[in-house]
C-alpha cells in the first residue's frame, strides 16, 4: 500500500499537502507502536508454547485486519486497523525466532541473510504490485488482494512449516522481558532501531518525492513501487551476501562498513532531479543496508548466551525494530512537513552514520574486555 498510501488517504477526506504527508506517516507507523509493546511477549511465548502457534495466529490476525483496511471511510479507521494489526500481527518476527533456534550456530548468520532475502522478496514485488494494482483496479482492491495472499500464507503455515520445539524450562513463571544489561547487547538494539529509520524515512513521503521528479512515461504510483521495489531488490542481494560475510568476518564489522556506505549513498538523493538517478541511488543503499539486520540479528545471537531464552531478547530485537519502523516514517513526515522533503535524505544519512559509530564503539569495547 506504500505506493498508494497518500492518495488512498486523500480520497477518505479532505485534506492539505502537508495533512496527508503526517496522516501518511502515522497510518504506516501505527502499526508498530503496538507490534513494538506485544513483540517481547511474543517472544515469551514462543519459547515457552513454540513458535509455530505464534505464526498462525499473527497471519490470522492480519487476513482480518488487511481486509477491513478495504473497507475504510477514514483516515482515523486506517489508523486503528493498523494499530490492531500491530497486536495481532508478527509474523516475520515469529520466523525470526524460529529460524535463530534452528539454524546452525556456525552458520546463523547466512541462516538470518535468506530468511531476510525471502521476507525482502515480498518487499521488492508489494510495491511494484500495489502501484500496479491500484492504477489499473482499484486501490480498495489491493487491501482485498493482499488479504487473499495472506490466507494462502496462513493454509502455507499450517501445512508447511514444522517445529521440535522442547520447551527449555518447566511450566512455571514466564521468564521477566528485561534482560540483563550488556553495552553490546544494547548497542545491537539501538542500531536495529537506527537501521529501520534510515531505511523508512522516505516510504511515507515516496510519492510526493517521486511526483516532483521527472518520471515519464510512469505514472507517479507506478514510479513510485518502482522506486521502492529497487530498494528491496538490493537489499534482497545484499541479504544473501552479508548475512554469509557476517559469519566469515564478524557480523559487527560488516554492519559498521554497511552503515558508513549506506550514509555516503543517502546524501545524494537530496539532490537528483530525475525519478531513474534516485532508482539507482535507492539500489546502491539497498545493497549497502539490506542486509546489515542479519548481521545485527546475527550478533546478538552470539551475543546472548542463554539459550533457553533467545526468543525473549530476539523479541526485545524485535520491538526495537518496530520502534525504527515507527520512529522512521514519522520523522520523515515531520521533517518533510516542516523543512521540505530534501531535509528527509540529510537527516537519514546523519542517522545512518551515528549507527556505524556507535556500533564501532561497542565493538572495540567487547574487544578490550575479551583481553
Amino acid at each position: 500500500m506504500l505506493p498508494f498510501l497518500p492518495h488512498y488517504l486523500g480520497s477518505l477526506g479532505d485534506y492539505s499537502e502537508g495533512e496527508t504527508w503526517l496522516w501518511s506517516s502515522l497510518v504506516y507507523a501505527s502499526t508498530f507502536i503496538t507490534a513494538a509493546l506485544f513483540a517481547p511477549l511474543w517472544g515469551r511465548l514462543s519459547d515457552r508454547y513454540g513458535c509455530k502457534v505464534n505464526l498462525v495466529r499473527a497471519s490470522v490476525g492480519m487476513l482480518i485486519c488487511m481486509t477491513l483496511m478495504g473497507l475504510a471511510t477514514s483516515a482515523w479507521q486506517m489508523v486503528i486497523l493498523r494499530l490492531l494489526a500491530g497486536i495481532a500481527g508478527g509474523y516475520t518476527s515469529g520466523a525470526t525466532i524460529l529460524m535463530a533456534k534452528e539454524a546452525p550456530e556456525s552458520r546463523s548468520g547466512q541462516a538470518q541473510g535468506v530468511l531476510f532475502a525471502c521476507i525482502l522478496g515480498g518487499s521488492l514485488a508489494g510495491p511494484v504490485l500495489g502501484g500496479f494494482i491500484s492504477a489499473h483496479v482499484g486501490m480498495r482492491e489491493a487491501f482485498f488482494i493482499s488479504g487473499g495472499m495472506i490466507l494462502f500464507n496462513v493454509l502455507a503455515t499450517v501445512f508447511l512449516v514444522s517445529e521440535d520445539h522442547v520447551p527449555p524450562r518447566s511450566r512455571g513463571e514466564l521468564q521477566p522481558i528485561v534482560v540483563p544489561f550488556d553495552f553490546r547487547i544494547w548497542t545491537l538494539l539501538i542500531a536495529t532501531m537506527g537501521l529501520l529509520v534510515a531505511n523508512l524515512s522516505i516510504e511515507p513521503i515516496i510519492y510526493s518525492v517521486v511526483e516532483s521528479l521527472s518520471h515519464h512515461p510512469f505514472e507517479t504510483t507506478s514510479a513510485a513501487g518502482i522506486v521502492l521495489s529497487a530498494t528491496a531488490l538490493g537489499s534482497l542481494l545484499s541479504s544473501l551476501m552479508l548475512g554469509s560475510l557476517a559469519d566469515r568476518y564478524g557480523a559487527m564489522r560488516v554492519a559498521v562498513y554497511g552503515f558508513g556506505i549506506g550514509a555516503l549513498l543517502i546524501i545524494p538523493q537530496a539532490l537528483v532531479t530525475d525519478v531513474y538517478v534516485l532508482t539507482l541511488l535507492r539500489f546502491a543503499m539497498g545493497l549497502a543496508l539490506g542486509g546489515v539486520l542479519p548481521c545485527l540479528k546475527s550478533a546478538l545471537k552470539h551475543a546472548y548466551t542463554d539459550a533457553g531464552s533467545l526468543g525473549r531478547v530476539m523479541g526485545l530485537s524485535t520491538s526495537f525494530q518496530y520502534i525504527g519502523q515507527v520512529a522512521g516514517p514519522m520523522m520523515g513526515g515531520i521533517v518533510a512537513a516542516a523543512w521540505g522533503t530534501n531535509h528527509v535524505f540529510h537527516v537519514t544519512a546523519a542517522v545512518a552514520l551515528i549507527c556505524a559509530v556507535l556500533l564501532s564503539c561497542g565493538m572495540r569495547r567487547s574487544v578490550v574486555s575479551t583481553i
